[in-house]
């Protein structure tokens, strides 16, 4: 799925919670926004990705790279504007330092799940599946363990 059907597919959820909600508000029939978060919106009517965009706050920065334009997005643009090389310099550096570390954590947290559960179901079938670790719980457990590593340096 590209970057653009998954900005609209997560959004709508965000927003309008269902996509029955949705088509109602834009008036734009259920089916098509179904089919186009199912197989991508390049087949959709461009003026229907258009409508959708927008009532999305989704622009497009570049014609390419899809973004959700918040007051906090446009708050960070008008600061952005403002800084010097430096000052543009250091906030880029932090952004793609804390970028990667959320991916990596992501990935962590993904493949500990992805362990536990095949653990769990090769090695001891006494655990139900509801006794498996949830996403936010190896999150917790992940956040400890780098807390507690924190305090040993």
């Amino acid at each position: 799925m590209d970057e653009l059907t998954q900005l609209i597919k997560k959004n709508i959820k965000y927003k309008y919670s269902s996509t029955r909600r949705f088509s109602e508000e834009l008036g734009i029939p259920q089916t098509t926004i179904v089919s186009a978060i199912k197989n991508g919106v390049s087949g959709t009517a461009f003026t229907t990705v258009c409508k959708m965009c927008k009532a999305l706050d989704i622009k497009l920065v570049n014609g390419i790279y899809p973004v959700v334009v918040t007051d906090t997005t446009k708050n960070l643009i008008e600061k952005m504007s403002k800084l010097d090389e430096k000052g543009i310099h250091t906030v880029t550096t932090v952004l793609e330092m804390e970028y990667i570390r959320c991916q990596t954590e992501a990935e962590a947290i993904a493949i500990a799940e992805k362990n536990a559960k095949l653990e769990a179901a090769k090695n001891n079938p006494i655990i139900s599946a509801d006794q498996i670790p949830s996403k936010a719980e190896v999150g917790d457990l992940f956040k400890a363990i780098n807390e507690s590593d924190d305090g040993l340096q």
